[in-house]
């Protein structure tokens, strides 16, 4: 949809994920994204009380989205790592349907103000959740704690969110076991964790 077709919040949604596609959100101006949205300020601060305010509404519409596919995804998976990886094909998918939103969702988030870290942390912390759910599954004579599941979680956020920067995700399919053996080890020990290698990704990822 073009920037300046549409209803205000589309063509500000629009423009929001246009401008930091091309030039980040770091230093950019209300202004500049009513120019492009083709928006009065005073109807835009009639909704939003600034554009890091913006910024977090967009952000929390993305993730959103983002977790009804995931609850798609999941659905009458009952294992762990099942869940967990199903999760993480539908986020590669996810973030392959629009280069922008992906830019948006995993690089641009860490450069917006407190609404947008308050949304990250949140989905941030449900994604833990998933990955914490593998304690009681493990096999050793200890689970885990939350902070094993934080520190798999902040790799692999950080892994996702270099691919993103650097346009890898076409590596999804072979980089998406390798984040799998690294969730799964510290529950499942080894040989639950090589099996990971092992398993081809479904079908149908790029749609």
């Amino acid at each position: 949809m073009s920037a300046t077709s549409g209803q205000p919040e589309q063509r500000l949604r629009e423009a929001l994920l246009d401008l930091c596609a091309e030039r980040g959100y770091a230093g950019l101006e209300l202004a500049e994204l009513l120019r492009r949205a083709s928006v009065e300020e005073e109807d835009f601060l009639a909704r939003h009380s600034d554009l890091d305010a913006y910024f977090g509404v967009v952000l929390g519409e993305i993730y959103g989205d983002f977790f009804a596919c995931a609850r798609e995804a999941v659905e009458g998976k009952e294992g762990w790592r099942d869940r967990m990886r199903a999760t993480g094909y539908a986020l590669l998918r996810f973030l392959r349907r629009d280069e922008r939103v992906a830019r948006f969702a995993a690089v641009d988030a860490q450069e917006a103000g407190e609404p947008a870290q308050r949304r990250f942390l949140e989905t941030f912390n449900r994604l833990v959740d998933l990955i914490d759910e593998g304690s009681a599954e493990a096999s050793g004579p200890a689970s885990p704690s939350r902070a094993t599941a934080i520190g798999v979680g902040g790799v692999m956020f950080a892994r996702i969110q270099e691919a993103v920067a650097e346009g890898e995700l076409e590596l999804g399919e072979a980089e998406l076991p390798e984040l799998m053996y690294a969730a799964v080890f510290p529950y499942l020990g080894p040989e639950a964790a090589a099996e990971e290698l092992r398993i081809p990704p479904p079908q149908g990822l790029s749609g």
